[in-house]
């Protein structure tokens, strides 16, 4: 992503990058208008993301115009919004519907093309399925895969589904009041957890296999405050295996597996040992 932004001018004052990336939180107003481009998000609810006063095609068009992809009155606009309605799974004659005529399911299609029309390189897609019927989540779940593979994408999946979670994600990082306390790659984050919160997580996973070992471990207490956490270890309060270091001191973040990285004075594989 830096190399096709480095020659800008607005960006020989800024050296500080963090995780081969660009440091967002030192860009000017200029500057992150020339990354939003690249950086896009597919919204939770998909009754209150689209403008309801615009059809689908100015919905999809709007960031086309807005970022100078094609020029106000260029009549190939209309194909290629056409293109990226039949690539998200969408008739091409709802180009002139409103998004009260559509059901969640094909709002939510609709956010998603708006999203992948300026062809990014990043999208966070904020509890995408969250508000869809059952049936209709595994369709938008398999064409956000489709698009990810076709489209070479790479998604901030955020979503409590610990089962949609594995379907879909190559890499898994679990939070708690607002800080990252585990991160590992899919498999190998549901096959040995190290944090006692991913323990409890995973073992609330509901299972149908009767020659399963499978045993829910409950959390005890009250959720604390992500206003006012508590010191230390922000999970202490909630956690069976807590001592007086996780009431005083942070946890460091460390690599305790090969890519497998956590933040715990008790990690798991150190109990069973």
């Amino acid at each position: 992503m830096l190399d096709q932004y480095r020659d800008h001018p607005d960006f020989e004052k800024h050296e500080a990058y963090k995780d081969k990336g660009i440091n967002l939180a030192k860009l000017t107003t200029e500057e992150i208008r020339l990354l939003r481009k690249d950086l896009q998000i597919i919204f939770q609810d998909p009754y209150s993301s689209l403008n309801p006063r615009h059809t689908v095609g100015q919905i999809i068009s709007e960031g086309l115009y807005a970022h100078k992809l094609f020029a106000k009155g260029d009549k190939n606009i209309q194909d290629y919004i056409l293109a990226t309605m039949n690539e998200c799974g969408l008739a091409s004659y709802f180009v002139h519907r409103y998004p009260h005529q559509f059901s969640g399911g094909q709002r939510q299609r609709i956010g998603i093309a708006r999203a992948v029309a300026l062809r990014p390189k990043f999208i966070v897609a904020d509890e995408p399925v969250s508000a869809l019927d059952v049936s209709i989540q595994s369709q938008i779940i398999n064409l956000l895969l489709d698009l990810k593979e076709s489209e070479n994408l790479t998604y901030l999946f955020i979503s409590h589904d610990l089962s949609v979670i594995k379907y879909i994600s190559d890499r898994v990082g679990v939070m708690y009041l607002g800080s990252i306390v585990e991160l590992a790659e899919t498999e190998e984050l549901y096959s040995h957890p190290l944090h006692p919160y991913t323990e409890a997580l995973l073992s609330a996973i509901p299972t149908t296999d009767v020659d399963s070992e499978w045993e829910m471990k409950p959390l005890e207490g009250d959720v604390p405050s992500p206003v006012n956490p508590p010191s230390g270890c922000k999970f202490h309060t909630r956690c069976k295996y807590a001592t007086d270091i996780c009431k005083n001191v942070v946890p460091e973040w460390e690599e305790a597996r090969p890519g497998h990285f956590v933040a715990c004075h008790h990690k798991l594989n150190n109990l069973e040992d």
